[in-house]
């Protein structure tokens, strides 16, 4: 596979931390938090540190060794499985987990079908490379 979509999913994965630090301003976390006990605030901030971690992660090795990736082979390769189910976990997550209700009135469905998007091409683009290095 060409290497310069592993680079466009690695530099995704970035877009996904800038997109990512709007949601609790957008979903009014502090607010809504607010009636939890402090552990469990505390416990829902560090998922989502967590989650920033892994992405920046992800977009950081993909970017460093995108050739590798898309060549597929070897640990790259798994890598790159684990990375396109991770997306996919996610996508379905995406659709079978949240309703469009649950998404802010303004702009939600749109906000919620392109990120469903990206979180399918991003699978593919890790699952291609997965298969590129079983195939060639």
């Amino acid at each position: 596979m060409e290497k310069i979509w592993v680079v466009l999913a690695g530099l995704a994965h970035f877009g996904l931390v800038a997109v990512g630090s709007q949601v609790p301003r957008v979903f009014r976390l502090r607010e809504v938090l607010t009636p939890l006990g402090a552990g469990t605030r505390r416990l829902l901030w560090t998922w989502g540190a967590f989650i920033v971690l892994a992405n920046v992660g992800f977009g950081a090795l993909s970017l460093a060794y995108a050739g590798e990736i898309a060549a597929g082979k070897g640990l790259a390769g798994g890598f790159a499985l684990f990375v396109g189910l991770y997306w996919l976990a996610r996508l379905g997550c995406q659709y079978g987990v949240f309703t469009t209700e649950d998404w802010p009135k303004e702009g939600g469905a749109l906000a919620k079908h392109a990120l469903g998007f990206l979180f399918l091409a991003m699978a593919l683009v890790y699952f291609a490379a997965f298969a590129a290095g079983r195939l060639l």
